[in-house]
């Protein structure tokens, strides 16, 4: 089986070619990824084609593969529609620290497991150690003279991590799922703004999305939290800060 594999390793990257696969004129393959990037065959300089691999293509369905996080210490071996589903939230995946999303210089990296820890250590204003459900105040300090804010949040056995912006007349605010991207959509969190003469509030839903994700293309689409500046500035409580009510559940749980 460790012979078939080895027919399988991209000659650029190493890492594994899955289907669909396609040949040069001489017919030498490599991954996807790689072929997107050249512009002929690292073998034999010549050209790409659209042939397809049938061969190593039907490797790939009766091989079973390591997870690509074998090195960190995951033992799975799994056939290629399984092992893809298991490498998306596998425990044994590297993260960075999310702080670094908002310009906060950290080095760290490690499991999801170990994040908590970390950031407790390092990031300790920055976090909310409590881990229940429900309604979580989120405080941002110096509202009207500060325009960022971020803070990770710990609950439900995840690890989240809002930023929030002033942008022209707005706040936007949007919270991450930090861990495997596809797991992301399964939860959704409701922001909350209270005017503190009774005047009403204003809330706003909305998924979280992976960590991973470009913050200022979600904000510049609106697709996060958004609330106006003029009623936000009427919210600000006697010491400065504007109170957000926040809650994160699951799709399970709704």
């Amino acid at each position: 089986m460790e012979g078939l594999l080895l027919e399988l390793e991209c000659p650029v990257c190493t890492e594994y070619m899955l289907p669909p696969i396609t040949l040069c004129h001489n017919g030498h393959s490599i991954c996807n990824s790689c072929k997107s990037e050249m512009h002929s065959c690292p073998t034999c300089m010549g050209e790409f084609t659209d042939i397809r691999n049938i061969s190593l293509e039907n490797i790939c369905r009766i091989v079973k593969f390591p997870c690509k996080y074998k090195q960190n210490g995951c033992l799975e071996i799994l056939p290629l529609d399984i092992i893809l589903r298991h490498e998306s939230e596998c425990s044994h995946a590297v993260y960075t620290c999310p702080f670094l999303i908002a310009s906060l210089e950290c080095s760290w990296r490690g499991f999801v497991s170990d994040m908590e820890d970390h950031i407790k250590s390092k990031h300790n204003e920055f976090s909310d150690a409590r881990h229940v459900l429900g309604i979580h105040k989120a405080r941002l300090p110096k509202f009207g003279t500060s325009s960022a804010w971020c803070q990770a949040l710990f609950t439900m056995n995840e690890v989240f991590f809002r930023i929030s912006k002033v942008i022209g007349d707005f706040l936007y605010c949007c919270v991450l799922y930090v861990g495997a991207k596809d797991k992301a959509p399964a939860y959704t969190y409701k922001l909350t703004i209270n005017n503190n003469e009774g005047r009403g509030s204003v809330c706003a839903c909305h998924q979280t999305v992976g960590y991973q994700s470009d913050i200022e293309e979600i904000i510049r689409k609106g697709n996060c939290a958004v609330f106006h500046c003029e009623f936000a500035n009427t919210c600000i409580n006697e010491d400065g800060e504007l109170v957000l009510e926040e809650e994160i559940f699951s799709a399970a749980a709704s």
